[in-house]
């Protein structure tokens, strides 16, 4: 039953990464004004949405790691610095920020308990 739980959390987890890259990817325009101003940088809308795109990327690319089962101690350790740098530092204390504090500890433990026993082997042990 332990392996079904552990698949279902990285399953899970990798259909919410999936979906928000993919959301970014295809419509960054909506996604360009919860990118926080930094008072010593210029950002205008090309460079944000650069920002945008590149996050989708690092999105889709985390959840197809969790989909799959690979690389799962260091893909959900990033996840979880992701997930909890937005929250503190674009989303902060509102519900958007509490769900991705949510899922940042939801990637935290799936650090610590392991892909469990349904993922790909690229590598052989």
């Amino acid at each position: 039953m332990e392996n079904y739980g552990k698949l279902i959390l990285r399953v899970g987890l990798g259909i919410v990464f999936l979906y928000f890259g993919i959301s970014q990817l295809i419509y960054p325009q909506r996604w360009i004004d919860l990118i926080p101003e930094v008072k010593f940088i210029y950002m205008n809308d090309i460079f944000k949405q650069k920002i945008v795109l590149m996050n989708g990327v690092f999105d889709c690319l985390i959840g197809i790691c969790f989909v799959l089962g690979l690389f799962i101690k260091i893909v959900s350790l990033l996840a979880t610095l992701h997930l909890i740098s937005i929250f503190l530092f674009s989303l902060g204390f509102n519900p958007s920020g509490f769900r991705d504090l949510g899922l940042a500890l939801a990637s935290l433990a799936l650090f610590f308990l392991g892909e469990g026993k349904f993922k790909i082997r690229i590598f052989k042990k």
